[in-house]
């Protein structure tokens, strides 16, 4: 799935900082700034990408030979520069183009919460002369609004991971273990249109309460048992991530009723969402909801932006007092643990001009789902 960053905001945003240049290059910077997905700069850390936005100039990119017919075929920004993996060092090359368009003392913004303090030492023997500003966040910021094309990429991608979840908890019974659910959810993702699974956490009974385990093959949710899942795919530099909780079947009444209360939560938290609301006030009015249903509350925060990176700023927690804005993509995902398990639900929403529109299927609903059991939303 390919789309199209917000182009004019990042050709403006070094003369925007007062700065020659600005180089991004994490993974996801690197990724929105060039408009180019290639999986080895995240995978492979010595094999670094640049894209160069210069105050006066045109951009350029600079990547691995291997690397440049995709970049050439993805990315917007047409110069493209390349080393040689093995044979040259990517920060002097970097250094070595920044020189060619006479920045030797130039003021540069380079992503320094991701460059190798061993890379940035080399990059500043080769620049001596050069003032290196941190502006990880400065890129990160513009992708907080989506263009079109992004929020319809994270719209067809979390709608797929929601149908795949549904289709698979469906065709799940008694008698199958963690990881044959597990694996079910996995294998949908991919056919509904992913191209990888991005985390798995997926977990029955008490162990429902670590946040982040895997599935198990030899665990068997028995009847009784809560069933937690935290999902996401991969769909090119974007991904989904989603989350729910089902019975392992024949639930208490007890389990039903946290649930429900987890959803009515979830739901009037969402409907606060509109253009203006600070980024703690969804999270305090969430923990005030927790506390009226008398539900335990422990979260540091209840959500996320969301992009090409999991967790990207505003978050949904205490002191984030970001306003939301049109075209902002953000996960609410409230989750409470309880006696009888750790509930979990998680839906991706749309800020809009005048409030929100759910990216996901349908919330989940009230009643607390059954495995094998069809579930309507």
């Amino acid at each position: 799935m390919q789309f199209i960053p917000n182009t004019e905001a990042l050709k403006a945003l070094p003369t925007q900082e007062g700065l020659d240049a600005i180089v991004a290059m994490s993974p996801e910077n690197f990724a929105y700034a060039s408009g180019a997905f290639i999986s080895t700069v995240r995978l492979i850390r010595p094999r670094l990408a640049f894209a160069v936005l210069l105050a006066k100039g045109k951009p350029f990119n600079i990547v691995c030979s291997i690397e440049e017919s995709l970049t050439r075929a993805e990315s917007w920004i047409d110069d493209v520069v390349t080393y040689t993996e093995f044979v040259d060092v990517p920060v002097e090359v970097l250094a070595r183009e920044l020189k060619k368009k006479g920045l030797e003392k130039g003021k540069i913004g380079i992503d320094l919460d991701y460059l190798p303090v061993s890379s940035f030492e080399t990059l500043k023997a080769a620049m001596p002369g050069a003032n290196f500003i941190n502006t990880t966040e400065t890129v990160a910021a513009l992708r907080a609004i989506k263009s079109e094309s992004e929020i319809a990429l994270l719209e067809a991608a979390t709608k797929q991971t929601h149908k795949a979840v549904l289709d698979a908890m469906e065709a799940s019974k008694q008698g199958d273990s963690e990881a044959d659910m597990a694996q079910k959810i996995a294998n949908n993702i991919i056919n509904y249109g992913a191209d990888g699974t991005l985390f798995m956490a997926f977990a029955s009974g008490d162990r429902t309460k670590h946040p982040h385990t895997t599935a198990q093959s030899d665990v068997l949710p028995r009847p009784g048992d809560i069933i937690r899942f935290d999902v996401g795919g991969t769909y090119g530099a974007f991904a989904s991530d989603f989350a729910r909780t089902y019975s392992a079947g024949e639930p208490t009444k007890e389990q039903k009723e946290v649930h429900a209360k987890l959803v009515r939560i979830q739901r009037e938290t969402i409907e606060a969402v509109k253009p203006g609301v600070l980024a703690e006030d969804l999270f305090f009015l969430c923990k005030g909801l927790f506390e009226k249903n008398g539900l335990p509350f422990g979260m540091p925060h209840i959500g996320h932006s969301f992009g090409v990176e999991l967790h990207e700023n505003p978050m949904l927690r205490p002191g984030d007092k970001t306003p939301l804005k049109p075209g902002m993509v953000i996960n609410i995902e409230p989750m409470v643990k309880h006696s009888s398990g750790a509930y979990h639900t998680e839906d991706l929403v749309l800020v809009t001009d005048d409030g929100y529109r759910l990216l996901t299927l349908g919330l989940a609903p009230e009643e607390l789902p059954v495995i094998s059991r069809t579930v309507s939303y």
